[in-house]
């Protein structure tokens, strides 16, 4: 089934919200370029559909131009600013025209704030004018500041280093004894139709003081997909012990290393190859899916997804996300709940709430990786 994801971007003019929305299917199994027929979209008070309604419009999509982006259907809506505000959420739905007749919708979420009314600058490629809808870019990339706002004809640039930790694993119950607190390493004042280039990877924060600022995570090669050797060895952090990654980021080759433990694992050069698709396709999944302040495959999401793959199901209550993995043959029913934790670069951070009743069903996990099992 295709699995429709939704990333927007926003900026405020003429008292009114332009929200700018990207919708692709990450599994690539649907073109919703050509698949998406309209969109229903209405602004309620809150999350729930019982929540009263303050406006609500049905738009059907144009026919696809030349400009379009395979596999990518972007949409622009704009909203009054009076609705922009808690506790108010837009609700949106995109329907796609299947096989024959049958239609499906995917639904989003969007909670409104009355800060959001106050930024009038947008992040966008230098190359394409497109919005920076993720909140990852490369070394490579050039980025243009485009402001809506004489307010916002300046804006500051803190650049951090990058100092963060993979995911523990979902058993560990240890917790630092106070919140981590980073120092700035640069700044930089930026310009309205400046073009901004990154010769430094790091977490860049753009207008830190105020309340819609914005993280951007500057990586090199080309994230979020993994093409270097030196990629391929921190992701097994969840498969191997610290001997193991010693010697890996020791190794004179760390391709010839990397295949050598996955040949290892895998018994043949056939399976190895299998286990390595599989492996790391999961790695670029989650860097797509879960980048916050730190790779995707760094964070709880990644470190769950990469181990035990695609949930059964996903729903959201509040700050709180529930995956479940439901029973099957080579795996029993288990449940992770995420929740959303403040945080001054991204609003795509959640941290899995962890139980030491993990533990079995962990190490299971991760030892049929490493008998070379692919049907995880």
């Amino acid at each position: 089934m295709p699995e429709v994801s939704m990333q927007h971007a926003y900026y405020a003019s003429n008292d009114s919200l332009h929200l700018l929305m990207k919708f692709e299917d990450v599994r690539q199994v649907l073109d919703i370029l050509q698949a998406a027929s309209s969109y229903e979209y209405a602004v309620r008070t809150g999350l729930s559909e019982r929540d009263r309604v303050l406006l609500e419009d049905s738009v059907n999509l144009p026919d696809r131009k030349i400009t379009d982006v395979e596999g990518q259907l972007h949409v622009k809506l704009s909203l009054p600013g009076r609705v922009v505000q808690e506790p108010n959420v837009l609700h949106l739905q995109v329907w796609q025209v299947l096989s024959g007749q049958e239609r499906m919708g995917a639904e989003f979420r969007v909670p409104l704030n009355s800060a959001m009314m106050q930024k009038g600058y947008l992040l966008t490629h230098a190359g394409t004018g497109k919005p920076i809808y993720q909140n990852y870019i490369t070394t490579s990339d050039k980025l243009l500041v485009r402001s809506y706002s004489p307010s916002d004809s300046a804006m500051l640039v803190n650049r951090f280093e990058l100092d963060f930790m993979p995911a523990a694993p979902p058993m560990s119950m240890s917790k630092p004894a106070v919140p981590r607190t980073i120092a700035v390493a640069e700044s930089d004042t930026l310009l309205a139709s400046d073009t901004l280039s990154f010769e430094r990877e790091g977490l860049y924060l753009f207008n830190p003081e105020s309340a819609f600022a914005r993280g951007i995570l500057v990586l090199p090669g080309k994230y979020p997909l993994v093409t270097k050797a030196e990629e391929l060895i921190p992701p097994l952090i969840y498969l191997t012990t610290s001997q193991e990654r010693e010697a890996l980021f020791k190794a004179p080759d760390p391709k010839a290393a990397v295949d050598a433990f996955w040949l290892e694992v895998g018994g043949n050069e056939s399976t190895a190859r299998e286990l390595i698709r599989a492996y790391y396709k999961r790695v670029e999944m989650a860097n797509k899916l879960y980048t916050a302040h730190k790779a995707g495959w760094a964070t709880d999401r990644g470190m769950i997804y990469i181990i035990y793959g695609r949930p059964s199901s996903v729903s959201q209550v509040g700050p709180n996300i529930t995956w479940i993995y439901r029973e099957s043959d080579t795996s029993p029913y288990i449940k992770f709940v995420f929740t959303k934790k403040e945080n001054n670069f991204t609003e795509n951070y959640y941290e899995l709430i962890r139980r030491r009743e993990y533990e079995d069903s962990w190490y299971s996990s991760v030892a049929k990786w490493r008998a070379g099992k692919t049907n995880l």
